[in-house]
């Protein structure tokens, strides 16, 4: 028998009897709901992913065509790499994380992240597959979103085609299957652990750790292009999961962020990495309690900021400037990310009707949709070459990526005269003439023939996800076409709208140079100028129909009939259809369709950036119009378009299902053949050499004896004696680098076979203080006892078997290397004292340049080959012969995010009468830099500073006393 409903009166009563009880405002009562209204629920996981040391990481490991079988060469008898180096260790461990959030309506979707290069259609296939086989999560492929962080630093062996072959290495079918089952269990977990809650998103300005990635061009017919290095699209954008199993308590769930920042502020130093996302997770998780789940917004024009647009004294340099800057960017996007999330709760949006206040009950939407491409490109194509080079004698062959030609790439004059023909004079004719042609990039660089684009709606907020490389333009555009403001359409950047240009009496025009706007381009024609604005400002309606389609990859020579950047559609702000508060545009989801140029970008000229666009000129608003529309449908409008070639894609499908399927029938069978060949691990699990005390500015080591590179993936911690109890202290997340000492050369093959071969690994743990800057913080390192503990897998009896290893406890003290430089009595009978270390470096056209108060120390003996003291500064462009502006960096120096220079809090002076009895004189610093006592002394008075009694703002200390003065 269904029980009887209570009326409202009851349940206000009880709600308002709950909050009295509670302590509760009724204010409070709008983010608190009763159980009864909490309608929508979210699961959240996170899966280790670290595929095995030795591995190459990433596009930027070292190049090594061998075997490992010459004598100094690391032997990896799994063979994970093909032209690459090994990896020799793990400098932060991936992870594939998911959140699966269900609505009211019962319909469930799953964000997935990895930390790979590049998303691909098989490992979505596959992991796809393996859910709906298992039937376990209530996910399928159709409300399935993977979602890569683009990490350059990470093994990357899915693809099953050749391009990415080329940047990463070659595919290996166990680390397919490794990474779809990871991804499959992550979501399958997050389902398992669904939660009533409550989900509300906001979005912040943030632009520290992103420049445009190529920034400022000219075009081929002389006309500003590209883009400043501060365009970009800074959104940080945040939606907040809670879990609401107790509605007066809510509790921190999941973060799904979205920012754009290409994972390149390494280096190639043949370590496993996940890049800024390690430490950014780490912090972001600890400091709020709730998991973060990132994906990459218009990553494709956003890579690392190297003090392009900000001062120098902020330190934003970070393109490939390792380790301890990506920590300091990740502290700077942490604090970007908590601070929206807080507003999210606090209700204290930053940009005023872009919010959306938590609810508990909406629906969940989603639409997954595979489009053909446009009619007249209707392959994937790459290079993407210009049809007047060609026509002026030059020739340029598409070899992926790039266009190659004899001019460009040898240095050979062209094979043919210039005739003066352009693809102009074709279409003035009116005779439709290609302005580009691409080699067709199927299996060499897509794994489909189709688009895969998806659009999903969590109640009032709108998630695209696109297969692409996703650019600022088309980022803008479609959150301007499906916001709640009418007529804010971002059509592209326009130069000249921005730097406006001049027209001269010959009709010609001057336009701001995009290198250096205070010079200027000149002799731009009338038509060049009107053509670059048209590519920008025109409306895109009609390119893809099938009436223009012999035109929709020519040019007309009208300048009004060209087919501009955008459609210039937006969806309307009421009815059905209607827009939304907050639109996400996620890209690097699914699979991969190269960079995607907006048109004007795709007509200026052969560059990188454009050759990957898959879809030709139009690809950018192919997509984003189609996200639009997808847009529109979740709120109740117009049915999708059907598109011509769709055949084409229907065909496809069938094609790709049965490829994925056939990849995991093979992975299934070979790779448990493959592990059960596997020889047994030699030895045992033992420790080799434990960890020394050290003081801060130290590094503790801790080395043992463990399984091969194949069945080990050691996880390590550090703990910290806490009040009598172990507490981990530090993980590795970039607090913690392990190593792996690989066997040499041909002479370990033998050994390994027989089961003899002994995998020694090794654990670094730095301890350091962390800069003073509040927005850099890192943390000190507590004095205390410390250990390491160690668990992973050894094979034996052609099994992995767990084992459990401690190390002995270490000290980690503080810094005593503070030191009296010098001290003296001056002429007025006080006593000043010079604090050092200090160190002087020699400056080109400055000279000797101190470094001080205190300079610690920089760096430390490591196995480690990266690790190694490199010191360099930057100059400040407004000031640079002026030694105090020079800022210091040494990014090899160490892996954490360690202190320069320290200032002094305290310093005293010990003064002994000669008449007898002691004082301590407590100095103060001077406008000399020097320590000043406030005590004078007497003839046969002496002075001294004794052990400790200078500190710093870490509590560092002397350790040794200064010599004794006497009046």
């Amino acid at each position: 028998m269904r029980p009887s409903r209570p009326s409202s009166l009851s349940v206000f009563l009880l709600l308002l009897f709950g909050l009295v009880a509670s302590g509760l405002s009724p204010a409070t009562a709008q983010t608190n709901p009763p159980p009864a209204l909490i309608r929508v629920k979210a699961g959240v996981a996170v899966v280790d992913a670290t595929w095995h040391v030795g591995a190459s990481a990433g596009q930027y490991a070292s190049d090594e065509l061998t075997l490992g079988l010459a004598p100094e060469s690391h032997f990896d008898p799994h063979k994970h790499q093909l032209h690459r180096a090994p990896s020799y260790g793990i400098q932060s461990r991936l992870s594939v994380r998911a959140i699966v959030v269900e609505g009211n309506n019962g319909t469930r979707v799953a964000f997935v992240k990895n930390d790979l290069y590049i998303p691909q259609d098989m490992l979505w296939r596959r992991t796809a597959q393996i859910l709906e086989e298992n039937g376990t999560s209530g996910i399928d492929r159709e409300h399935l979103t993977t979602m890569s962080s683009h990490n350059h630093s990470s093994p990357f062996y899915s693809s099953t085609t050749f391009g990415p072959w080329l940047f990463q290495d070659s595919f290996d079918l166990r680390f397919f299957e490794y990474y779809a089952q990871a991804q499959a269990e992550a979501v399958e977990k997050a389902a398992a652990n669904l939660k009533p809650a409550r989900v509300g998103a906001s979005v912040s300005y943030f632009d520290k750790t992103a420049r445009h990635s190529y920034g400022p061009a000219i075009a081929d017919d002389g006309t500003p292009a590209g883009f400043p290095q501060s365009e970009g699209d800074h959104d940080m954008m945040i939606v907040r999961f809670d879990d609401m199993s107790n509605p007066f308590e809510p509790k921190p769930l999941a973060i799904l962020a979205n920012f754009a920042v290409h994972p390149e502020f390494l280096e190639g130093n043949d370590l496993n990495s996940a890049d800024y996302l390690g430490p950014l997770e780490r912090m972001v998780d600890r400091e709020t309690g709730a998991v973060l789940v990132w994906s990459q917004g218009s990553v494709g024009t956003a890579e690392p900021e190297r003090n392009s647009y900000h001062s120098v004294h902020e330190r934003l340099d970070f393109t490939h400037k390792d380790y301890r800057q990506a920590e300091y960017g990740a502290r700077l996007m942490a604090d970007s990310v908590i601070d929206t999330w807080n507003d999210v709760a606090g209700g204290t949006p930053e940009q005023a009707g872009r919010f959306v206040p938590f609810s508990t009950n909406f629906p969940v939407l989603m639409i997954d949709r595979w489009y053909p491409g446009p009619i007249s490109h209707p392959y994937p194509g790459v290079s993407n070459c210009r049809t007047d080079q060609a026509l002026s004698g030059n020739p340029r062959v598409p070899a992926a990526p790039e266009c190659v030609g004899p001019r460009d790439e040898f240095g050979i004059p062209p094979p043919l005269p210039d005739p003066g023909i352009t693809t102009d004079d074709f279409e003035a004719l009116g005779i439709p003439i290609p302005e580009n042609y691409s080699m067709p990039s199927y299996n060499a660089l897509e794994e489909s023939m189709g688009v895969h684009l998806q659009a999903a709606r969590l109640g009032e907020i709108l998630l695209t996800m696109c297969s692409c490389e996703q650019w600022s333009e088309q980022s803008k555009n479609l959150k301007t076409r499906t916001d709640l403001i009418r007529n804010n359409i971002w059509k592209g950047f326009d130069w000249a709208a921005q730097f406006p240009c001049t027209q001269q009496p010959d009709t010609t025009w001057k336009c701001p140079n995009p290198h250096n706007t205070s010079l200027l381009l000149s002799g731009i024609t009338d038509h060049e100028y009107k053509r670059m604005r048209a590519q920008v400002n025109n409306d895109a309606k009609g390119w893809n129909d099938p009436a223009n389609v012999l035109w929709a990859e020519s040019e007309p020579v009208d300048t009004t009939k060209i087919w501009g950047n955008f459609l210039h559609k937006e969806l309307p702000i009421t009815g059905p259809g209607r827009g939304y508060p907050l639109t996400i545009a996620i890209g690097m989801a699914n699979d991969y369709n190269g960079y995607i140029a907006s048109y004007r970008e795709f007509s200026r000229g052969d560059h990188y950036r454009k050759s990957l666009t898959g879809w030709g000129p139009h690809s950018s608003d192919y997509l984003a119009s189609r996200h639009v529309e997808m847009a529109g449908l979740l709120h109740n409008g117009p049915a999708l378009t059907a598109e011509l070639l769709d055949p084409k894609e229907i065909a496809d499908q069938v094609i790709q299902d049965a490829k994925g399927i056939a990849l995991g029938a093979a992975a299934e069978t070979l790779i448990p053949a493959y592990e059960a060949l596997l020889p047994d691990d030699g030895g045992t699990p033992r420790i080799q050499f434990q960890p020394s005390d050290i003081t801060r500015f130290k590094t503790a080591f801790f080395t043992w004896f463990g399984g091969s590179n194949y069945t080990d993936l050691p996880e390590v911690t550090v703990e910290r004696l806490v009040d009598g109890q172990w507490k981990t202290f530090g993980d590795m997340s970039g607090e913690v680098i392990v190593t792996l000492e690989f066997p040499k050369g041909a002479a370990s093959v033998v050994p390994y076979l027989q089961g003899r071969q002994q995998w020694r690994w090794t654990a670094h743990f730095e301890a350091f203080d962390g800069p003073a800057n509040a927005l850099a913080r890192t943390g000190s390192t507590p004095a205390g006892q410390y250990r390491f503990v160690v668990d992973g897998h050894h094979r034996k009896g052609r099994q992995a078997n767990p084992y459990h290893l401690v190390s002995r406890t270490f000290d980690v003290r503080r810094w005593g290397g503070i030191n009296v430089e010098d001290i003296r009595i001056e002429p007025d009978g006080h006593v000043s004292v010079q604090v050092g270390p200090r160190s002087t470096h020699n400056v080109p056209g400055i000279g000797g340049v101190v470094i001080g108060p205190v300079d610690y120390p920089d760096s430390y003996a490591s196995p480690i080959p990266f690790i190694r003291n490199v010191r360099t500064f930057t100059r400040d462009p407004a000031a640079p012969n002026d030694p105090t502006k020079l800022e210091w960096f040494c990014n090899t120096c160490t892996f954490r995010n360690w202190a320069d220079t320290g200032k002094v809090t305290q310093v005293k002076v010990t003064i002994r009468r000669a008449a007898g009895g002691a004082l301590t004189s407590l100095a103060s610093l001077g406008p000399d830099g020097r320590w000043h006592t406030t005590h004078t002394l007497l003839p046969g008075d002496t002075a001294t500073v004794e052990i400790g009694n200078i500190g710093d703002e870490y509590g560092n200390f002397n350790a040794q006393g200064s010599p004794t003065i006497t009046a």
